[in-house]
């Protein structure tokens, strides 16, 4: 039952492909697992090149044996000079009649970070039924992101409104006052308007220098540090981070952001990724979030998350490497 144009799915086939997605749970932490061992050889070793090769054909291997049928729609591409996994690729060893699955994809988010042994460099991966997903060729979004608490409130987040008047309705939902805030930002020169107004407020930042996928899920931790992501990052990393916000019940504001000039309609975590979904992350380097690949004697440990959208349920999954 593919869906190529992304056309409307019967309540039957939505209900058979969403509970496909829980069966291949294992199989999609396999994928992120092989592309994060395969990254790991490079740590410490400058050659990002050899890095995303790597792990780029260690996650297509293992997702071509994936009884399914995937496409591609959020990938490696130009900015990044990668060695595929390209948009518009197609996946999994399904026949073509199989029910489709669009795919968000990232070998090595932080690529510096791993070639640099920096921390918090992941394989991660996002999975929604064809022709769920956000489809840009942009590189860059502004992005907005706060934790369940947060978006239970249903405060109106926006990203046209003032910051000092975002911190403060965050604050009033979080019970504490602004300058108790958390704000994690990437320490990039086109924040540095940014960050000075936060610290003018009295508000704490957490300046990060790779990985903001890793800084907006942070939000949605019970025992979190962070309160917020703002800034300018990846806008394919927006997508990802939709799927995963989506699967712990944050929410995430997104909006093209080219040369300094913010464009197009402001958009949420549910207009970048519909419906059901399913994110899974896998560490490379020691992170906040994930500990880094570790070899041993017995061969390689990893430290995975899975999580789907519809149950909420979020699975952290250290895993022994026989072989």
């Amino acid at each position: 039952m593919s869906e190529p144009t992304g056309g409307h799915l019967t309540h039957a086939e939505r209900l058979q492909g969403e509970g496909r997605l829980k069966e291949i749970s294992l199989d999609l932490v396999r994928v992120t697992e092989a592309a994060a061992i395969a990254a790991s050889a490079w740590v410490g070793s400058g050659d990002k090149l050899s890095a995303d090769r790597d792990a780029t054909e260690a996650m297509r291997d293992r997702l071509n044996r994936l009884r399914f049928r995937g496409v591609v729609r959020i990938g490696e591409g130009k900015k990044d000079q990668s060695y595929g996994l390209f948009k518009g690729d197609v996946v999994g060893s399904a026949a073509a009649d199989a029910y489709e699955y669009d795919l968000a994809v990232d070998p090595i988010d932080g690529t510096t970070p791993t070639v640099t042994s920096g921390p918090e460099a992941m394989s991660v991966l996002a999975v929604a039924r064809r022709g769920a997903m956000f489809d840009t060729d942009e590189f860059y979004m502004l992005k907005l992101a706060v934790g369940p608490e947060v978006a239970a409130a249903g405060l109106d987040l926006s990203l046209e409104r003032p910051l000092a008047e975002t911190l403060a309705a965050i604050a009033g939902v979080l019970g504490k006052p602004v300058a108790k805030l958390t704000v994690c930002m990437l320490n990039r020169p086109r924040h540095e308007a940014y960050i000075r107004e936060i610290r003018a407020l009295g508000t704490r930042l957490k300046l990060i220098q790779d990985c903001d996928i890793s800084g907006a899920i942070a939000c949605c931790l019970p025992e979190r540090e962070i309160d917020l992501l703002y800034g300018v990052g990846g806008a394919p990393e927006a997508v990802l981070t939709a799927a995963a916000l989506k699967c712990f019940g944050g929410r995430l504001l997104g909006q093209v952001w080219r040369d300094g000039v913010l464009s197009g309609p402001v958009l949420c975590e549910e207009e970048m990724v519909r419906g059901a979904c399913a994110f899974v992350a896998t560490g490379i380097t020691n992170g906040s979030l994930l500990a880094g690949v570790r070899w041993t004697p017995r061969g390689p440990t990893t430290a995975s998350m899975f999580c789907r959208s519809l149950s909420r349920t979020v699975r952290w999954i250290r895993t022994w490497h026989g072989n």
